[in-house]
């Protein structure tokens, strides 16, 4: 996936910005997590033959202008006003050395995740060194934007330049891998339960 240089990312910080009409989108399939790697066995059973995780995948595409990064993500709409939970998206993103996106990072290579929740302006910053293990992550610049209609969210993620500590590098010029989770609340998906990306997709961003 491609990342155009463009002279200002407040001009795409709209989901529904005309630029975005211009920028190729990249399809990226998601599966459900699966059930043995759910870290108790409480979930593992109370889950059993129960359906999630089955939004089949995400239309993502991405632009920078040398300071900040965009990503818009959209994907079939399930929103329910009577959902206990939100719906839920997170950004994932290496680190260091690049672990298994399956297993949502170790201590020796954790993973900085940007998590979008419906109920909550913005994105929390998270560091995940395992499945079922994460923490509030680094502080960075980012923002978030949501629109939904009847048949789709559209979710733009902004997220600063740079890098240092355990903030994940993103620098023009330079390739790094991205993933994704995806929670529907209205199924009443939360931590494990989930839709994914099984494994990473490299992301250049333009010089």
């Amino acid at each position: 996936m491609k990342a155009p240089r463009v002279p200002d990312i407040d001009d795409y910080c709209s989901p529904r910005a005309g630029g975005w009409s211009q920028i190729p989108g990249t399809r990226i399939q998601l599966m459900p997590a699966p059930l043995p790697m759910q870290p108790t066995e409480y979930v593992r059973r109370s889950w059993a033959g129960r359906p999630y995780g089955q939004t089949a995948a995400l239309e993502v595409a991405s632009v920078h202008d040398g300071r900040n990064l965009a990503v818009r993500i959209v994907w079939e709409n399930s929103a329910a006003e009577s959902a206990v939970f939100p719906d839920a998206l997170a950004i994932a993103l290496p680190v260091r050395d690049v672990a298994p996106l399956i297993l949502m990072g170790s201590p020796d290579a954790p993973i900085h995740v940007l998590r979008w929740q419906a109920d909550r302006p913005g994105v929390r910053s998270l560091l995940a060194t395992g499945i079922g293990r994460s923490a509030p992550g680094p502080t960075v610049e980012s923002t978030a934007r949501a629109e939904a209609d009847r048949n789709r969210w559209h979710v733009v993620v902004t997220r600063a330049l740079g890098g240092g500590g355990d903030v994940a590098p993103i620098e023009a010029g330079k390739p790094t891998r991205i993933g994704f989770a995806l929670w529907r609340g209205a199924n009443s998906e939360r931590a494990g339960i989930k839709a994914f990306s099984i494994d990473w997709t490299e992301l250049a961003l333009e010089a």
